[in-house]
């Protein structure tokens, strides 16, 4: 019975492992009209808890362009919210789950989202307001910026780990483009 439960368990947990097709569309925050060539990147992490901490790495980070309809889509694993259950279960078996992907969209003078809620310019218009509705497809919609001060505001980084910068060429490609714009040096990552 109890081989039985520790399976049942652990099936429940493996629906991380399902793979998800996630898709939505980037629009100007004002004219409701579709941003083409804005990046949107997800990230998958990894968690498990230990005695003392919980512990995180990077499992994947994957990019795409926005076509001219704003339309962008990529596909990865579906990844599951945690919670006291998981926590045990990890702690217990010394494992990691999948946590549900984490999503960065930028275009060159735009606010970043999810950055842009951190600057007044942006935080009135940016949607939407969590991660979880832009998984579920929920227009992403960007405010153009026109202050050089809001524009370095809202720049974003990318997503640090083993390998995940090789997976970023564009995001860095944009990013880089937004330093140019801006009088700043190029980085090099």
């Amino acid at each position: 019975m109890r081989i039985f439960l520790v399976v049942l368990l652990f099936l429940s947990l493996g629906g991380n492992a399902w793979g998800a097709t996630f898709k939505g569309k980037v629009i100007d925050a004002d004219t409701k009209q579709p941003i083409e060539g804005a990046v949107v990147v997800a990230s998958w992490l990894e968690e498990t808890t230990t005695p003392g901490a919980t512990h995180t790495r990077l499992k994947d980070v994957k990019e795409t362009l926005t076509n001219k309809k704003g339309e962008w889509m990529i596909e990865g694993l579906k990844g599951r919210e945690g919670g006291n259950i998981t926590a045990i279960f990890t702690l217990l078996t010394g494992t990691y789950y999948t946590r549900t992907p984490e999503f960065i969209v930028f275009k060159p003078g735009y606010c970043s989202w999810p950055a842009g809620f951190t600057i007044d310019a942006c935080r009135a218009k940016i949607k939407p307001g969590g991660n979880d509705k832009v998984a579920e497809g929920e227009n992403v919609e960007l405010q153009k910026l026109t202050k050089r001060e809001d524009r370095l505001s809202t720049l974003p980084s990318p997503v640090a780990g083993e390998n995940a910068l090789k997976k970023q060429r564009e995001f860095i490609r944009l990013i880089n483009e937004e330093h140019r714009n801006l009088g700043l040096k190029e980085i090099h990552y």
